[in-house]
């Protein structure tokens, strides 16, 4: 039941993880899809460069009106002929003759009935002159027309032949312009035209002025404007007109700094949705499924090849943190240039910290993940990619953080040479290839600064065991070991010889060698509080446990390992370290004092309980734990053999393996029986060269002594030859 709640909360805490880091994340991309409000108005001077957020095609609003107003304006007015006016002017014609023969006819009868008087000549010549204007004045009010007196009078004192002639001609030409066409707006231009046709006519110069007094008094437009045709064409021409499209693209200028904002700039701002901006959601929600398939791919993938990683709930969130700062950081260098996005500093912190394969795999995903930045694209994705890769690359076997420098070095370069490839490609001005090599240069030198001030608070707050670290640790020089070195000398050599054997066999099996030797190195740290207590640190001193009890000295033996694991958690020592120091005995029995115990009870056998002579664990978790314990076990053993010699060692090697194996101690770590052999056959190599029989040299005295005889007793070569061989075996039994 509990361990069920442990794997709910597990489960819980990793769904966790995924949610905020995809919310994160996203929140990142998305920036670009929330444009800010811009608020300008016509007239006002703009403080700043207005950029295009993306690429756009809009409708320009204004251009496109102003193109539909040019073209309704292109299409002339309908006008109508009215033939119906042609008749009315016609009409008006025959009637004002009419009228003209009809008080013709009055006058020459009133003038027949009329006796003459006696009245001087201009008294009646005035008279009759008042009697014609009368006569104009009426037929222009019964006619409603407005035609000259004198034109009237004229006519009146014309022949019916003349005024036949004037009134034919004067419809012809009136009917010929008419027909023409004659709008309102163009009446005078008619009436001249009117004039010119009536000059042409074959009549005299009098007759003429009177045909066209008449004419141009009677003349009515003949043309009128079709107000529904006309709507109706123009609106065709309206509609003609397509929209006009115009394309901005991402960070072209849309207004300049300084400028006065005209209303075509409003019109492009509200085109783009920039005044009163929306949010794209259909984009944010294509963000959303990418980022979610990223990281599904990232757990998928811890979950399959490093399930340490995975299933540590600590080293997910180291993971996530790294992710969400590089992305945040990438997105404010992309503001500068694409080529200053600090991947390489991702790579280098994932692969220093957790592991070279999971680095190389989240390279790729936030290199693609980038390309959703402005101005991102295959350019940055594949310097970012490549960058991240040689860093991973670069530090693969640093040990010291002034390794990082050499890394920025190599970092750099690589940089240089993709982006001028990429420039030359892309047939870019050098002047803008040089700008982005030293973009890249910084990037390189950037991701090494990052990666040194960012990796001393990973270390620490996630207790990360890194090289760098491990190396500093291994330094005597730290207070725990000098401290060992001085008070438990034997404990200090035996951990080192104990370091080596695991840290060769940890590189054989494809361990963590460096763990495993630093491990080792502390695993008996412990003992510094009872050095001499213990075999290796007693010299020609009494043996203390022969004065204790067999419980006790179990117990004293047994407390090392507690004792050591206060001792690393004060001195603050890694996780991982800790871990091997409460490890590296496994629940193994205290053998020695266990069979001590039971010879002293005799047949009371029964009484000693084994469990107070077992160390309390826990087993070994990890490779390097268990072959520390094994290194651990067969030291001690080796030193005990009288005669070390290669099949003796290899025979010991193969059972303490075997032991361990039988006993259970190796069963809750990951070591396959194939590591074991290896394991194996790195110890026995290693502890042949250690032990190995040593040449025999006689000392310098004898030889001495023996050349002075030699001359006196004239011995030869071969007497000489075989003191020296006696002497040397019985300096061998000294020894």
């Amino acid at each position: 039941m509990q361990k069920k709640k442990i794997i709910d909360k597990n489960i819980i805490q990793k769904i966790s993880i995924f949610f905020v880091l995809l919310l994160a994340i996203t929140l990142v991309l998305s920036i670009n899809f929330f444009p800010d409000k811009i608020l300008l108005r016509e007239g006002q001077i703009c403080t700043k460069d207005i950029l295009s957020p993306g690429d756009f095609e809009f409708t320009d609003i204004e251009a496109t009106q102003n193109l539909r107003e040019k073209a309704a304006k292109s299409i002339k007015e309908v006008y109508d002929l009215n033939l119906a006016n042609i008749e009315n002017v016609e009409k008006d014609i025959d009637v004002f003759f009419l009228k003209i023969e009809e008080y013709q006819k009055k006058i020459t009868e009133s003038s027949k009935e009329t006796p003459s008087l006696t009245l001087e000549f201009e008294t009646k010549e005035k008279s009759e002159e008042i009697e014609l204007i009368e006569i104009a004045n009426e037929i222009n009010e019964n006619l409603g027309l407005y035609i000259s007196e004198q034109v009237i009078i004229g006519c009146l004192l014309l022949d019916n032949l003349s005024l036949e002639k004037i009134r034919v001609d004067t419809k012809n030409a009136l009917r010929k312009i008419m027909e023409q066409g004659i709008r309102k707006d163009d009446l005078e231009t008619a009436k001249k035209q009117l004039i010119r046709e009536i000059s042409e006519i074959s009549l005299d110069h009098n007759d003429a002025l009177i045909a066209s007094e008449i004419a141009t008094s009677l003349l009515l437009p003949s043309l009128f404007l079709n107000e529904e045709d006309t709507e109706k064409r123009r609106q065709e021409a309206i509609a003609s007109v397509d929209d006009l499209i115009r394309t901005i693209q991402k960070g072209q200028i849309i207004i300049r700094k300084g400028e006065v904002v005209t209303s075509e700039d409003i019109a492009i701002l509200n085109s783009l949705g920039l005044k009163n901006p929306k949010i794209n959601f259909s984009n944010i929600i294509g963000i959303v499924i990418i980022t979610a398939v990223c990281l599904l791919v990232i757990f998928l993938y811890l979950s399959f090849f490093f399930p340490g990683i995975y299933e540590n709930v600590n080293k997910l969130i180291l993971l996530g943190i790294i992710s969400i700062l590089v992305v945040l950081l990438a997105k404010i260098a992309s503001q500068v240039s694409g080529y200053l996005m600090p991947i390489a500093s991702a790579s280098m912190l994932i692969a220093i910290s957790l592991s070279p394969n999971v680095a190389m795999m989240l390279t790729v995903i936030l290199s693609l993940l980038i390309g959703f930045f402005p101005g991102g694209g295959l350019n940055y994705i594949l310097v970012s990619v490549i960058s991240g890769i040689v860093a991973i690359y670069s530090i693969r076997k640093a040990t010291q953080r002034s390794s990082l420098t050499r890394a920025g070095l190599i970092i750099a370069g690589v940089n240089m040479m993709i982006i001028s490839a990429l420039g030359l490609i892309n047939n870019e001005g050098y002047y803008l290839i040089l700008q982005n090599n030293l973009w890249g240069v910084l990037n390189g030198f950037l991701a090494v600064i990052m990666t040194i001030g960012i990796l001393p608070f990973l270390e620490s707050y996630f207790d990360i065991t890194t090289s760098f670290k491990l190396m500093e640790l291994s330094n005597p020089n730290q207070p725990l070991l000098k401290k060992m070195i001085l008070e438990a000398p034997g404990t200090y050599h035996h951990s080192i010889v104990v370091g080596n054997l695991s840290e060769t066999a940890a590189e054989e099996i494809g361990g963590n060698g460096l763990l495993a030797r630093v491990g080792a190195i502390y695993h008996d740290i412990g003992k510094i509080k009872r050095p001499y207590f213990f075999t290796e640190n007693q010299e020609a001193y009494k043996n203390i446990h022969d004065d204790m009890e067999p419980s006790l000295s179990a117990l004293v033996i047994a407390s090392h390992v507690k004792e050591g694991i206060e001792l690393a958690k004060k001195s603050k020592l890694p996780k991982d370290i800790v871990d091997i120091i409460a490890q590296h005995h496994g629940t193994n029995l205290i053998t020695y004092f266990f069979h001590r115990a039971l010879q002293e009870n005799g047949s009371a056998n029964e009484a000693v309980a084994e469990e107070n002579y077992r160390y309390s664990g826990p087993k070994p978790q990890t490779k390097e734990a268990a072959i520390i314990l094994l290194a651990d076990s067969l030291e001690a053993a080796t030193r005990s053999l009288t005669n070390p010699t290669p099949t003796r060692i290899k025979t010991l090697v193969k059972e303490i393996i075997q032991k361990n194996l039988e006993s259970g101690q190796l069963e809750e770590c990951d070591l396959t029986l194939k590591d074991l052999d290896k394991i194996g056959d790195s110890f026995s190599r290693i502890l042949t060269g250690m032990f190995h029989s040593r040449v025999e040299y006689p000392d310098e005295d004898l030889i001495k002594k023996i050349k002075e005889e030699g001359k006196k007793n004239g011995s030869s070569n071969k007497k000489s030859t075989e003191n020296i061989k006696d002497r040397s075996k019985k300096n061998k039994k000294a020894d």
